[in-house]
C-alpha cells in the first residue's frame, strides 16, 4: 500500500481558444492519455492549475473530468471539437468515474498573481476547498480507477483517460498576443524566439505550443529570456514570422493515488 502522483497537461485545440467563450455542457477538452500502474488505486486528491491567456490572472469557473480506460484494446472515441456539445457516441464502456470540480471554493487566488490552484478535497464530491491542508478523504468515498494490464507506454503500467466539461458558465482564454518573431521558427532547431509579451510570464516548462493554424511547434524545455525559449526537441513545423503561437496546455491536473 501506498501513494503516487500523476501529472496531465491536457491540450485544447487553438481554435476553441482563440474563440473563447467554452460554455456549460460544451468540450473543455478531449481525452488525454496518461500511465499508471497495473493495479487499482483510489483516486485520493485532484489540484487543478490555471494559467489565463499569455500568463494572466485567470478565475476558473466549474469543469466535470470524466475518466475512462481502453475497453477491449480500443480507446474511447472523441467526445466531441473542443468548444462544442458533445456529439459523438462510442465511448459509452469505456467511462469508469467522474469528477465534478466545483471552483466555488478556493479559485479566487488573486495572490498567486499568474495562476489559479484548486485542490479537490474530495475527488468524489468535488468540492473546493480554499483553506484545505489535508488531502486525504475516507476511503468509503473514493473512486478507484482500473485500466486495462499492459496498456502503457511500458510492462506493468496501463492507461487512463481524462476528458473535460465546462460547467456552469463560460472559460474564455481568447486570441492570443504572442506572435513569432525573426528569425522564424525552423524545423532544424529548438530555439524559438517570440514578440509581443513576457516569455517568462507566459510560459514554462513542459507547454506544448502550436501556432495560429493549429500546426504543432513542441514542447518548452526552458524558458531562457524574455524572447527566448528552447525546446525539448528541434520545432516539429516551421512557422513564418508575425504568426500567433498558442499554449495549448494552459490546465494541469495533478492527481493523487492511494493503493
Amino acid at each position: 500500500m501506498g501513494y503516487y502522483s500523476v501529472t496531465v497537461r491536457p491540450e485544447i485545440d487553438v481554435a476553441a481558444l482563440a474563440a473563447g467563450n467554452i460554455g456549460d455542457s460544451e468540450v473543455l477538452f478531449d481525452w488525454k492519455g496518461f500511465d499508471v500502474p497495473n493495479n487499482a488505486a483510489m483516486l485520493q486528491s485532484l489540484h487543478v492549475l490555471v494559467r489565463g491567456k499569455n500568463g494572466a490572472d485567470y478565475t476558473p469557473t466549474d469543469m466535470e473530468l470524466f475518466y475512462g480506460k481502453s475497453h477491449n484494446g480500443v480507446a474511447p472515441t472523441t467526445f466531441g471539437d473542443d468548444g462544442a456539445a458533445v456529439d459523438t457516441p462510442g465511448w459509452f464502456h469505456n467511462l469508469i468515474g467522474k469528477t465534478f470540480v466545483d471552483a466555488s471554493g478556493g479559485a479566487n487566488d488573486t495572490s498567486l498573481i499568474y495562476m489559479n490552484a484548486i485542490t479537490v478535497g474530495n475527488p468524489n464530491q468535488g468540492i473546493a476547498s480554499a483553506s484545505q491542508s489535508g488531502f486525504l478523504v475516507p476511503s468509503s468515498n473514493g473512486l478507484i480507477l482500473q485500466g486495462e494490464p499492459n496498456t502503457g507506454s511500458s510492462v506493468g503500467y496501463s492507461k487512463l483517460y481524462v476528458t473535460g466539461l465546462a460547467q456552469t458558465s463560460n472559460w474564455n482564454w481568447g486570441a492570443s498576443t504572442m506572435t513569432v518573431d525573426t528569425p522564424i521558427i525552423a524545423v532544424d532547431s529548438p530555439t524559438v524566439t517570440v514578440a509581443d509579451l513576457d516569455a517568462t510570464i507566459a510560459l514554462a516548462p513542459g507547454d506544448v505550443l502550436r501556432d495560429e493554424d493549429n500546426q504543432l511547434i513542441g514542447t518548452v524545455k526552458s524558458v531562457d529570456s524574455a524572447t527566448k525559449i528552447t525546446l525539448e526537441a528541434n520545432a516539429a513545423n516551421a512557422v513564418a514570422e508575425d504568426k500567433l503561437i498558442y499554449n495549448t496546455t494552459p490546465i494541469t491536473l495533478i492527481f493523487g493515488f492511494h493503493y
